[in-house]
C-alpha cells in the first residue's frame, strides 16, 4: 500500500505532469481525540514532494478547499485531505463562550486555493499601543488558538491588564505542504507570531515554514513554535496534544 502511494505521488512528479496520477486521499484519524489510541489520533505527517496537503478547520473552508482539490485532482495532482477527529461533530467552542462553529454550506462559487489563509481578525478595539500579534495554526489548533486568544483578552485576566494583548489575529493556514503565497503576503505587517502546531515535534509542518520564512526575510523577529510533544497517545486522554495552554505560555 505504501509502495503505491510513492509511485502515484513521484510519477507525477518526477514526469512535470506528464504521468498524471490524480487522486485525492483522505487522511482521517487526526489530532486530539480520546479514544482509538495512537493509530487513531495520530498527528504526525510525512510530505513527499508531489503531494499536495490541507488540513482544514471547520467543514465551510473544507467545502471550498474540496473544490479546488477536485481541479487539481483531473489535472493529475495527488492531493490529501487531513480530517481531525475533534471537528467532526464540533458545533460550538464553549471555551470561547459557546462560539458557533458550524456554519452555511459556502455558495458553489467560492473556493479556497492551496495559497489560501483565513484570518480571524480580533474584535477589540485596536486604537492602542500593543503590538500586533498572529497565531498561526491549522485544523484543530485553530480552535485551541482562538480560545487561547478568548482568555487572553477576557476582562478578567490580569496578564491583559495593560492591553497587551488586544490586537491578537489566528491565521488558518490549512495548506501545510508549501508555504501559502497569502501568509508570505500578510506576515510581515505582524509585530510577533506564534506558530502553533498540531503536529508532534520533529514531524511539524510549521517548523519549514518558519525556515522558508526567515529565508525570505519575511520572518519578524520576535517569533515561538510550540508544539506537540514527541511521544505516543495513550487511550483515553488527551495530554499529549497541543492545547491552549501551551500557546498562552507561549505568548507570557
Amino acid at each position: 500500500g505504501a509502495d503505491m502511494f510513492f509511485e502515484a505521488i513521484f510519477n507525477n512528479w518526477l514526469s512535470n505532469g506528464t504521468c498524471p496520477n490524480g487522486i485525492l486521499i483522505r487522511l482521517q484519524g487526526f489530532g486530539k481525540g480520546v479514544f482509538g489510541g495512537n493509530f487513531h489520533t495520530h498527528n504526525s505527517l510525512y510530505f513527499p514532494p508531489g503531494l499536495d496537503v490541507v488540513c482544514y478547520s471547520n467543514g465551510k473552508d473544507y467545502a471550498k478547499g474540496f473544490r479546488y482539490a477536485i481541479e487539481q485532482v483531473k489535472n493529475g495532482r495527488v492531493v490529501m485531505f487531513v480530517d481531525s477527529t475533534n471537528l467532526l461533530n464540533l458545533k460550538n467552542i464553549p471555551e470561547c463562550d459557546n462560539l458557533p462553529w458550524r456554519f452555511k454550506y459556502p455558495p458553489t462559487n467560492e473556493i479556497l486555493t492551496f495559497d489560501s489563509v483565513i484570518t480571524y481578525r480580533s474584535e477589540l478595539d485596536h486604537n492602542n499601543n500593543a503590538p500586533k500579534i498572529a497565531i498561526i495554526s491549522y485544523g484543530n489548533g485553530i480552535i485551541e488558538s482562538l480560545t487561547a486568544r478568548h482568555i487572553l483578552q477576557n476582562n478578567d485576566n490580569s496578564h491583559n491588564s495593560d492591553q497587551q494583548f488586544n490586537n491578537i489575529d489566528v491565521i488558518d493556514c490549512p495548506t501545510l505542504s508549501h508555504l501559502p503565497k497569502d501568509l508570505k503576503n500578510i506576515i510581515s505587517s505582524y509585530d510577533k507570531v506564534i506558530f502553533a502546531d498540531e503536529c508532534k515535534e520533529g514531524s511539524n509542518p510549521l517548523s519549514t515554514f518558519i525556515t522558508s520564512l526567515n529565508s525570505l526575510n519575511l520572518l519578524p523577529s520576535d517569533w515561538k513554535l510550540v508544539c506537540a510533544p514527541k511521544t505516543y497517545n495513550p487511550l483515553g486522554r488527551t495530554i499529549s496534544f497541543l492545547n491552549h495552554n501551551d500557546i498562552i505560555d507561549s505568548l507570557l
